[in-house]
């Protein structure tokens, strides 16, 4: 017993080390960075940054395309969970949604910019298709499609994983509104509401979607960028800007961690078989069935067009892109760079939390 106590304390410091090296300390520095003015400490950085126009603009722009995409994503990951759970549509249809959706988490974010871009835009591919751009990407519109593509994977796998674990014994009996409520919609209030958190913050602190198709619609995230690295740094201002951005995400802590109290728990789920309702399963299926559509063409755009010439003009197949990229002197280090840090970090996180 007092071996496995030596064990636990152990690990405990260990992990207050980590924790205490790379997370309170880095966030300490850059709280004091924000304060910090030559000798003294000032709050004239916060007076400056909260009461210009410019923040304030950028703040409420973050606010509310993260908030509409949030929701968004959270109505469109219900849609899909719900599919699979709730519906008779076919089992292929079941796994491609189960696939597809959460296909945006193997890319980088500014990578579904781009996609966008040649997507959407006025040479992209479905605007070619169509032969009219249906909407100017850049700004609003670009940012909430991207943010919907980049936080549907997450909301998805939240709602899913807590649906299939409900309990469908009121599905056999009950009238059709009071059936949904008691059955789907009642006992997924928090998880639904922890989706919506999870997208609306990770939207609020991205950077690689509104660099790639913000334009002038004024972010949090590109004004963190602008002060920190722009043509006149000002890292004081920066850290202000970085400090506001983690405020959201204490509070995203503190809401999850009081919604978990309301998580419905079963102690057994009843196995029973899906009423028959066509109805149900052509709408569920057909709106879910859009859903994947359009992921899918965002990133067959980044599949596809590396085998072109010259988008626009020369769609000829062509794998001059590959052998010039695959000839540069510089990739297989970059390669390699990225390749060890990626598995120190997983390597390290895993670590972490396994203990």
């Amino acid at each position: 017993m007092h071996k496995k106590q030596l064990e636990l304390k152990g690990i405990y410091v260990v992990l207050a080390a980590l924790f205490l090296v790379f997370l309170f300390m880095p966030v300490a520095m850059l709280l004091y960075k924000s304060f910090e003015s030559g000798t003294s400490l000032t709050l004239q950085h916060y007076r400056d940054l909260i009461f210009s126009g410019k923040f304030v603009n950028a703040f409420g722009n973050s606010f509310t395309v993260s908030g509409i995409s949030a929701l968004v994503t959270t109505l469109l990951a219900f849609l899909m969970a719900y599919t699979i759970n709730y519906t008779n549509v076919s089992q292929r249809l079941k796994k491609g949604i189960r696939s597809i959706a959460t296909l945006p988490m193997l890319l980088p974010t500014i990578t579904y910019g781009f996609a966008i871009i040649y997507t959407f835009g006025k040479q992209g591919l479905l605007s070619k298709l169509l032969h009219v751009q249906l909407f100017d990407i850049y700004g609003f519109n670009g940012l909430l499609i991207g943010y919907v593509i980049y936080t549907l994977p997450i909301a998805f796998l939240l709602v899913n994983n807590t649906m299939k674990f409900i309990d469908k014994k009121f599905i056999i009996g009950d009238s059709g509104g009071k059936r949904f409520w008691m059955t789907a919609l009642s006992p997924m209030i928090p998880t639904l509401a922890a989706a919506f958190l999870q997208a609306f913050f990770l939207s609020f602190t991205d950077f690689g979607i509104p660099a790639a198709v913000g334009g002038e619609f004024a972010v949090v995230a590109t004004t963190l960028y602008n002060e920190m690295l722009g043509s006149i740094p000002n890292f004081s201002n920066g850290a202000v800007v970085a400090m506001m951005m983690l405020l959201p995400s204490i509070i995203s802590i503190v809401l999850l961690n009081y919604l978990e109290r309301y998580n419905v728990r079963y102690n057994k789920i009843s196995s029973i078989e899906l009423p028959e309702n066509k109805g149900r399963d052509l709408w569920c299926g057909l709106g879910s069935g859009l859903v994947l559509c359009g992921i899918a063409l965002v990133f067959a755009v980044i599949i596809l067009l590396p085998f072109v010439k010259e988008w626009p003009y020369d769609i000829s197949f062509s794998l001059q892109h590959f052998t010039d990229t695959l000839a540069s002197a510089n990739l297989l280090s970059v390669y390699r760079n990225s390749l060890i840090v990626a598995l120190g970090t997983a390597a390290a996180g895993t670590l972490v939390a396994y203990g």
